[in-house]
């Protein structure tokens, strides 16, 4: 039956393209008009004024929240409209990462595909797609990123979804399909097999230090969640298991959630955040529930619903975890979209469980959690019309153009929410 919603899609197009038409007012650029960029608020560390102080400063480079993230945004934004502002907009910030990525190379590893070189030649191969014509013009520069992933593979670099290995897998295993980048099979079996080396078990049930998760000293307890824990390595590694068959992986994915099964709650449909305080009473997990893509049911349903279809042997299991977790997720996402908000993106705001809920409405056949992803879309561009006035996932809510916590990742999932899921999402990378 169709999809009612507060508005049409027609709205949410038009929402999107506002967003658009903002950055568009909002841009900066080289006097050759062959890059562009934009300013946002940043928090710093200040200790001679305050722990935290307020700057505006330009966007970094990467897809997370750096002009690679708009880029991929004004792409799509092009590939829906049809509007040539928008393409010169994409290819100008793309443009501006890849000359900023070869000229200051970040801290980053390569490997990453939301801060490193991979998430860089992912943008340019979405721009391609819409724009064939700049083939010549592109596909070098593709290729250059890429080769950079090869050749500093063995720099040290973290395991998660975020920062390394986890979130590598799929896109890598997609470009090997390609005749050109067939090498990059290799590649994502090299960062599984880490995985499966650096995995810490106990009996049945693996995880990995944070330490190893975040290549970066913490004293913080293994994790759970999908951008930096068990719930998103299990995942990657499932996609390898496909790919490949080696059993290490699916072994290794298998204990890995049952890692994530202690920390489960029934009680609460959700995961409890081993980052706080957290025990264990009567075999029920208590500790904080966090609700969002990167740490909290959100995150862990897409995991546990795409394990249903890569591990069918234990598809019952996985669809009780996240039928669970989309309940939560959607009785969350309902109670947000009557509130003043003070996040709308997508790494922990409202469009992030309303692209996430899209997601597993689509996958799982459940109209009805389609229906209240796209209501929740609705209200939100009912309720806030101007793009200067989204709130952004920085502490200050303070608009933000970047792509995971501010406003080019809202007008994506407008985009996808107007094409029912045609529009690629960047919170679940499949290899296909």
């Amino acid at each position: 039956m169709p999809t009612t919603l507060p508005v049409t899609t027609t709205s949410l197009l038009d929402a999107a393209c506002r967003a658009g038409d903002y950055l568009a007012e909002n841009a900066f650029w080289n006097e050759a008009r062959t890059q562009c960029n934009w300013l946002s608020y940043r928090e710093v560390s200040d200790p001679e004024m305050a722990p935290y102080a307020t700057r505006m400063a330009t966007l970094s480079a990467e897809i997370y929240s750096g002009s690679a993230g708009v880029a991929l945004f004004l792409a799509e934004l092009f590939g829906v409209s049809g509007r040539p502002e928008y393409r010169e907009l994409a290819l100008a910030a793309w443009n501006r990462s890849a000359h900023y990525f070869r000229h200051f190379p970040p801290p980053v590893p390569p490997v990453s595909f939301y801060a490193g070189n991979l998430g860089l030649a992912y943008v340019g191969g979405r721009l391609l797609a819409h724009c064939p014509e700049l083939h010549a013009q592109l596909q070098p520069e593709i290729a250059w990123h890429l080769a950079q992933v090869k050749e500093k593979f063995a720099a040290p670099h973290g395991l998660d979804v975020i920062g390394g290995n986890a979130g590598a897998i799929a896109p890598l295993l997609a470009l090997a399909a390609q005749p050109a980048y067939a090498y990059c099979r290799d590649l994502a079996r090299a960062c599984g097999d880490e995985l499966v080396a650096e995995a810490v078990w106990e009996g049945e049930k693996c995880c990995w230090p944070s330490e190893k998760a975040l290549a970066m000293p913490t004293k913080t307890a293994p994790m759970t969640g999908f951008s930096h824990g068990a719930a998103g390595m299990a995942l990657a590694l499932l996609e390898l298991y496909q790919a490949t068959g080696q059993p290490e992986y699916l072994r290794t994915a298998r204990g890995a959630f049952a890692f994530e099964d202690d920390h489960f709650s029934p009680a609460a449909g959700n995961w409890i955040d081993t980052r706080s305080p957290h025990r264990v009473d009567s075999g029920e997990p208590q500790g904080t529930f966090r609700h969002a893509w990167c740490h909290g049911a959100p995150g862990s349903m897409l995991a546990y619903l795409r394990a249903s279809a890569l591990d069918p042997g234990r598809a019952n299991y996985y669809l009780s975890r996240a039928d669970a977790a989309a309940h939560t997720t959607q009785t969350h996402l309902q109670e947000l979209a009557v509130l003043p908000l003070d996040d709308a993106t997508l790494c922990h705001g409202l469009c992030g469980l309303a692209d996430v809920l899209l997601l597993y409405g689509q996958l799982r056949g459940d109209e009805a959690a389609v229906r209240a992803a796209l209501a929740a879309t609705g209200q939100f561009v009912a309720r806030y019309p101007n793009p200067a006035h989204w709130p952004s996932g920085l502490s200050t809510h303070a608009p933000c153009p970047s792509l995971l916590t501010g406003n080019a990742g809202i007008g994506l999932h407008l985009l996808r929410a107007h094409t029912h899921g045609a529009v690629p999402s960047v919170l679940f990378q499949l290899p296909h």
